[in-house]
């Protein structure tokens, strides 16, 4: 499916490949709460927020090089200037990011709810009842391994401000 000249993928294959045999494979809704693979996820999940840092610039590098993405890679999948990622990676620009640009680089990364919503709080957000807000989670909580075009297709037809700006 192509949206403004851009292929609309469903999933990053660098994504995958890099939670190839773990239980990130699959979408938590679509792991039963009684099953091994449940535990599985929930012991992976936690092992890595142990390990995540405290700051927002550290954890996104983190994630970019557990996910193998560069900083232009990242840039396609998020529409953030790849420029902008590299300074909020390295903790050169001091400025917060807007909740439209941390859900972006969520939705790029494609990380699991706990991953998303950590990378939030130490963006300086949190989510209220607005709802652009709602959006924004719903976003996170339910569209994991959707483009970025995708996202915003949604969000432009619930009114709410798209995530990124479409080239």
């Amino acid at each position: 499916m192509k949206k403004s000249g851009k292929t609309t993928a469903k999933a990053n294959p660098a994504v995958k490949a890099t939670y190839q045999d773990t239980a990130f494979n699959k979408a938590v809704s679509d792991i039963p709460a009684h099953t091994p693979e449940f535990k599985t996820y929930v012991e992976q999940t936690s092992a890595i927020m142990d390990e995540l840092p405290g700051k927002f610039g550290a954890t996104l590098a983190y994630h970019m090089d557990k996910l193998r993405l560069t900083n232009e890679a990242l840039a396609g999948l998020c529409l953030i200037n790849e420029d902008t990622i590299r300074k909020y990676r390295n903790g050169s620009n001091k400025s917060k990011p807007n909740i439209q640009t941390v859900v972006a680089l969520c939705v790029g990364l494609q990380l699991p709810l706990p991953f998303s919503l950590d990378l939030v709080h130490k963006a300086g957000h949190t989510f209220a009842g607005e709802p652009n807000d709602i959006a924004y989670l719903t976003i996170l909580s339910t569209m994991t391994g959707c483009s970025i075009y995708d996202c915003n297709a949604l969000l432009r037809n619930t009114g709410v401000p798209p995530l990124a700006k479409e080239k």
